[in-house]
């Protein structure tokens, strides 16, 4: 019922844009997503292909059969449409992505296919934390209309590996980790304990959170320079990007939710902070999000 009502809330605040997968809760996500909505196509929802073989970082060796053959690529579709109760998927990204996989066009064809059959409507992939020109190629060769991508004022590397591609060819932009895993919006120290299960305390290198930590503390000045909370200041700074199609925070609390979308509505950051923040990451001061995350 929270996840339901926060949905509800996202629809009421001019929210058109919902981003699941099929690994999300192994379903649930895309479920809860299907039966809030019931049939509303109005509302444009990406869901992604998780990799057959489970694992997340392919290596240069690893074969893309192994991760999205054809027919897992069809199967793993026909599943998270009827998980949305939907016709049509607006986008179907795969989960994870490879460089090693640039000359590989399997995985296309069976997209194309669902495409033509009314299944799905554009093609995307989400490409790695750190890799973000991975599916440069593939854009390139035209086979690809969004691309998913870890970016925010930690990890802006996108803006010069990424985005003239994407510019150039006219492929759609999806931040997504605006708050690096809510390092830019929560006051940690290197001793925070995430709650048992948080993913963050599992997944992640053991000088991940101290990293965090450190990388923010710079920034906290510059957003009390603009009068702006710290998750406003992150926004904005992905927004400010023309190539940026759109950003996706993940919340479930309509305070968060009512609060994001209020970002959209200020104005674009000065050039001067805008700067600040960009010299942060040239200066080496800021690089990343460091390990996986969401």
């Amino acid at each position: 019922a929270e996840y339901i009502q926060a949905i509800e809330v996202a629809l009421d605040s001019d929210i058109n844009y919902l981003d699941t997968a099929l690994d999300y809760g192994n379903g649930y996500c895309e479920q809860v997503i299907g039966k809030a909505l019931q049939g509303n196509s109005s509302v444009v929802i990406s869901s992604k292909v998780p990799p057959q073989c489970d694992d997340w970082s392919p290596k240069p060796q690893s074969q893309i059969e192994d991760y999205f053959s054809p027919d897992w690529i069809v199967n793993r579709c026909e599943t998270s449409l009827k998980n949305l109760q939907r016709e049509c998927i607006d986008i179907l990204f795969l989960h994870t992505w490879n460089l090693a996989w640039g000359h590989c066009t399997e995985w296309y064809e069976a997209m194309v296919k669902l495409q033509e059959q009314g299944k799905i409507r554009a093609i995307g992939i989400s490409v790695g934390d750190r890799r973000a020109s991975e599916a440069n190629s593939h854009i390139e060769a035209g086979r690809l209309d969004v691309v998913q991508t870890v970016y925010n004022i930690l990890e802006q590397e996108p803006e010069y590996t990424l985005f003239p591609m994407a510019q150039k060819h006219q492929v759609g932009i999806i931040a997504r980790c605006p708050f690096s895993s809510g390092a830019l919006v929560s006051n940690w120290t290197a001793s925070h304990k995430f709650p048992e299960g948080d993913w963050r305390g599992l997944w992640t290198a053991d000088d991940w959170l101290a990293k965090q930590v450190e990388m923010v503390e710079p920034i906290k000045p510059i957003a009390q320079n603009t009068g702006l909370s710290m998750s406003a200041l992150a926004l904005k700074y992905i927004l400010n990007h023309q190539t940026v199609t759109s950003v996706i925070p993940g919340s479930s609390r309509a305070e968060h939710i009512r609060s994001n979308v209020s970002v959209a509505a200020l104005p674009n950051l000065p050039q001067d902070i805008l700067e600040k923040l960009q010299q942060l990451w040239l200066d080496g001061k800021v690089h990343g999000t460091y390990n996986g995350g969401a």
